[in-house]
């Protein structure tokens, strides 16, 4: 029987349960900010394959998976490294179409995740309308029967797996909101209550004092890890900055050459799972 008063999982353990070919979603916004790092670290040591990955804005954990050959599909509405510039593996997957590519607007990737997280099939949905990803999707339209106007169909996201990064988490599962709120903090809880499993790393695994201030409860967390610097390269706000110096001056140039990324992986991924 699971405790539920203590849901502490070593971070081997939690990744172990993202099997090859999952449907896996990450927390963070904006690129660079509440990144899983160590999680996807981990999950390229294991060797995972075959991945089908979803955020709204994809940020590192994504050019990282991709340039470990780790990931099958990408649905996303934007991939890249903010300021840096674009996500080089996501570029050069698009280019040689080795990876699927499944477009979202920021808006349809919210309304299929409501539906996910609300067990609906789909949400009826007006924005993009007409657009290139409407129809590049497949998507339907219905005619609502209180007013008769037609509605575009967004169906339902559901997830196998999503992973949080945040700041503090209590062993029960009971999610802190961050001190500082950035950019569509709330992206994080919205994509985790789409998906049959839920992830959370957290800097501290500790009481939360003010119960005001807990922004997801223990029965919609699955797992716990203690991972305490666990968005580097990546920041967090609150905790601390991305690592610009070496997303510039270690990780981009790696990134051009396939054996420079090798050893990257080699010494950054497979090596020690620690900041530099």
């Amino acid at each position: 029987m699971v405790d539920q008063a203590n849901k502490l999982k070593s971070l081997s353990e939690a990744a172990s349960l993202v099997d090859d070919g999952a449907r896996i979603g990450f927390g963070g916004q904006p690129a660079l900010s509440r990144r899983p790092m160590s999680f996807v670290r981990e999950l390229i040591r294991q060797g995972r394959r075959d991945l089908h990955v979803f955020n709204m804005i994809g940020g590192l954990e994504i050019d990282l998976l991709l340039g470990a050959g780790a990931v099958a599909s990408t649905h996303c509405s934007y991939v890249g490294l903010g300021d840096l510039g674009q996500s080089p593996h996501f570029q050069a997957a698009a280019r040689a179409g080795s990876v699927e590519i499944e477009e979202f607007s920021e808006f349809t990737l919210v309304a299929s995740l409501r539906a996910a997280g609300m067990d609906l099939p789909f949400m009826p949905w007006k924005t993009a309308w007409g657009s290139e990803v409407v129809s590049r999707q497949g998507w339907k339209t219905i005619t609502c029967p209180y007013t008769g106007v037609d509605l575009l169909a967004v169906p339902a996201t559901g997830l196998d797996v999503v992973v949080l990064q945040v700041s503090r988490c209590d062993a029960a599962g009971n999610v802190e909101l961050p001190a500082t709120l950035e950019l569509s903090y709330d992206f994080d809880y919205l994509i985790a209550r789409a998906a049959a499993r839920v992830v959370v790393c957290a800097e501290r695994v500790e009481p939360i004092a003010d119960p005001t201030r807990v922004a997801m409860i223990a029965r919609e967390v699955d797992c716990v890890v203690h991972a305490p610097h666990g968005a580097w390269p990546c920041g967090l706000g609150g905790e601390y900055s991305p690592d610009i110096e070496h997303l510039a001056e270690t990780y981009l140039p790696a990134t051009r050459v396939p054996s420079d990324f090798l050893d990257y992986l080699r010494e950054h991924v497979h090596g020690r799972d620690e900041p530099r």
